[in-house]
């Protein structure tokens, strides 16, 4: 019985994936929260179900109790912030919620099959932020400042930013974290969001040519000082951000043009300059002949993913760990792998149904600044994605980004919930204005029927 659970458990797995993917995209016809509660509840059930079958095969796999109470504590945490978030915020969008857990969910079934002690860790790390984004929706909503405070953002990120490039750890050749108190951290995760902050701000203000050009030079500094710590990856998050903001708040194409024309010499300037950029390029021009070196990574996560076939080898049944790095840059490929392409698929369909209702807030919003923010966590959200997966895929090099909520990372974890956060804060802002409209417009009425009756009395 045991291993029939373990063979077939696979394709219960990718049902009840589809399914809840499938209630996500349904909920896109619904215009209203309201609407959306009933399928949010069933889609919840779809999550809860995958995580229940997926745990059950591996405590049937490796038989030890530590991983049952690992899935108890998942059950907790994952039922705890659905009901948590709908009772303090009964306006929240429900379904981007059962998304997010979704996500956290992939990645920490992941995590568990490679290493109990770093799902552990992302667990926790998990629960921590959105106790912390808990607050958030509330804090966007009670005050208005945050629009009229740019250089605060531009001041703390850049600094942020140079205190790792003076004094930071060297990973894979690169200054991206910092550790005080014995907890090491990504500042340029929390930095994106600040960033995003900044922009919004700034070309909330005005759209002039002098402004666009202001706010790409302060752009400019967040970009160089990655560079310079050779944190390539985040400096073309940071730039795509910067470039697509722009364009979707003036409309102007010669922005979005001459940006990629900047982005295309500057991945050519980086080419000659930067060795790692000059390994990575080559293993995506032709792995095949660097197997052995350059290439193996690659080589291995396209192994992975052909090995997958459709529904996958099962959870515990195939190698991501000859691919190094698995946990981080190509765990994609992993998921592939061992839950399958039709998986994998409905992973970046989710991604993809977040970034429409993250567009969708920002098309919404009436303030300027709302509107800009929403759209650009949209663009960064959905361009770390593209990274992440074009880079696993060889469709682009490999740029060393996480795939947010997925991979293993907790500063990277953390800053994704905070996005979601402020999403959720900016669906609450959209319907407060709403609320505001109408009633406007109710008033307007009234005054108009007052006026009427006025009429008429006087006539009589």
């Amino acid at each position: 019985m045991e291993r029939y659970i373990i063979v077939y458990s696979k394709y219960v797995i990718t049902l009840f994936m589809i399914l809840f993917t499938a209630l996500g995209y349904y909920s896109l016809r619904f215009s209203s929260v309201q609407d959306q509660k009933r399928t949010a509840t069933i889609q919840a059930v779809f999550l809860f179900l995958l995580q229940f079958t997926a745990y059950l095969t591996i405590c049937l796999e490796v038989g030890r109790i530590e991983y049952l109470f690992f899935y108890c504590f998942l059950q907790i945490a994952m039922f705890s912030i659905i009901v948590l978030y709908a009772m303090v915020y009964p306006d929240c969008n429900r379904i981007l919620i059962n998304q997010m857990c979704m996500l956290l969910t992939v990645g920490l079934i992941l995590l568990t099959r490679l290493e109990l002690s770093k799902a552990i860790k992302q667990l926790a790390i998990a629960a921590v932020g959105m106790a912390v984004a808990m607050a958030i929706p509330a804090l966007l909503r009670k005050y208005l400042f945050w629009k009229k405070i740019p250089w605060v953002y531009a001041g703390i990120g850049a600094a942020a930013l140079t205190i790792v490039l003076i004094l930071g750890q060297v990973t894979h050749g690169s200054k991206i974290s910092y550790t005080i108190g014995g907890i090491t951290f990504q500042p340029s995760e929390f930095v994106k969001i600040l960033y995003v902050f900044f922009v919004a701000a700034m070309l909330a203000k005005s759209t002039s040519f002098k402004q666009v050009v202001l706010t790409g030079a302060v752009a400019a500094v967040h970009v160089l000082i990655l560079v310079a710590s050779r944190d390539l990856g985040s400096a073309l998050i940071f730039f795509a951000g910067y470039i697509f903001m722009v364009y979707l708040v003036t409309k102007k194409i010669g922005y979005l043009l001459g940006g990629l024309a900047a982005g295309a010499a500057a991945s050519v300037v980086a080419w000659k300059l930067f060795s790692h950029v000059q390994v990575r390029v080559q293993a995506w021009q032709d792995p095949w002949s660097v197997i052995d070196k350059e290439g193996y990574q690659i080589t291995q996560s396209l192994f992975a993913i052909g090995r997958g076939g459709w529904f996958g080898l099962g959870i515990g049944q195939g190698t991501p760990s000859d691919i190094p790095y698995v946990e981080t840059d190509f765990i994609f490929s992993a998921v592939a792998e061992e839950m399958g392409v039709l998986f994998a698929v409905c992973v970046l369909a989710i991604c993809l149904n977040c970034f429409w209702y993250f567009l969708k807030t920002s098309a919404g919003l009436r303030g300027l600044f709302w509107k800009n923010l929403a759209g650009g966590i949209a663009v960064i959200y959905i361009f770390q994605v593209f990274l992440t997966v074009g880079g696993g895929t060889k469709f682009i090099p490999l740029t060393g980004v996480t795939l947010p909520l997925v991979s293993y990372g907790g500063s990277s974890v953390l800053a994704t919930v905070v996005l979601f956060a402020v999403v959720q804060g900016l669906i609450m802002i959209k319907q407060d204005e709403d609320e505001w409209i109408e009633e406007k417009r109710r008033k307007a009425e009234q005054r108009k029927r007052q006026r009427y009756m006025e009429r008429y009395l006087e006539e009589e």
